[in-house]
C-alpha cells in the first residue's frame, strides 16, 4: 500500500472532502430504493472518519495506525466502485444477476483485510493481483455502461477511477506514492457523481 505524500493538514482536507461527499450524497438516497448506492456512502464516511483519526492522531511510527491506513484503503479501492456499479446496473436492468455479480468484491476485500491485519502485507502478492483485477473488471464495466446509457456521468465516473488507479503506475517511482491520496480524492468525486445521477434519475 502506497504512503501518502500529503502533510496530516492536507490529509484532513481531503478525508473531510470524502466525508462531505459521502454525507451530502446520502442524504439524497432512500435504503428501499438506492441500497447499494447508500451502502457506498456508508463505506466512504467510514473511511473519511478513520482518515480524519489518523491525520489528528498519526505520526508516522505506529504500527496500529500503518494496519488502519492498509485496511482503510483496502476498503476504498474495492468497495465503493463495485457498490457504485450494483446501483448503476440496478437502475439500468434491475436487480438481477449482472448487478448482483459485482458484489464478487466480497472475496478479494476479505484476503486483503487479512492480509492487512495478521501479515503486515507481506507475502500478498495473489491478494494484490486479485484486488488490482477486480478493480480493473468494475472500472471496464462502469465503462461498458456508460456507453450502452450513453451517460456523461457515468463517463467521468470511469476516467477518474481510471485515474485513481493507473495515474501511480504510470508516473516514476517518486509519484507512487500518491496512492491513498488518490483513492480518497477519487471516491469522493465517484460520490459526488453518484448524488448527480441519483438526482438525475429523479428527473427521468
Amino acid at each position: 500500500m502506497s504512503e501518502p505524500i500529503s502533510s496530516r493538514g492536507l490529509r484532513f482536507i481531503y478525508n473531510a472532502l470524502l466525508l462531505t461527499t459521502s454525507g451530502l450524497t446520502a442524504t439524497k438516497l432512500m435504503p428501499q430504493k438506492h441500497p447499494f448506492a447508500l451502502a457506498a456512502c456508508v463505506v466512504g464516511g467510514l473511511a473519511a472518519v478513520f482518515g480524519l483519526v489518523r491525520a489528528f492522531l498519526d505520526d508516522g511510527s505506529s504500527r496500529e495506525f500503518r494496519m488502519l491506513r492498509n485496511v482503510t484503503q483496502c476498503m476504498l479501492e474495492l468497495m465503493p466502485l463495485a457498490l457504485v456499479n450494483m446501483e448503476l446496473y440496478a437502475h439500468s436492468l434491475g436487480v438481477g444477476a449482472v448487478a448482483l455479480a459485482h458484489g464478487i468484491f466480497v472475496l478479494p476485500l476479505l484476503l486483503d483485510l487479512r492480509c492487512s491485519v495478521f501479515k503486515n502485507r507481506k507475502d500478498c502478492d495473489l491478494t494484490e493481483t486479485l484486488r488490482d483485477l477486480l478493480v480493473l473488471g468494475n472500472i471496464v464495466s462502469l465503462g461498458f455502461l456508460a456507453v450502452k446509457e450513453r451517460n456523461y456521468l457515468y463517463l467521468r465516473m470511469t476516467l477518474t477511477m481510471l485515474v485513481v488507479k493507473y495515474y501511480p503506475v504510470l508516473m516514476d517511482s517518486a509519484q507512487e506514492e500518491t496512492g491513498e491520496d488518490l483513492i480518497v480524492c477519487g471516491n469522493a468525486y465517484l460520490l459526488h457523481l453518484l448524488g448527480k445521477a441519483v438526482a438525475q434519475w429523479a428527473l427521468d
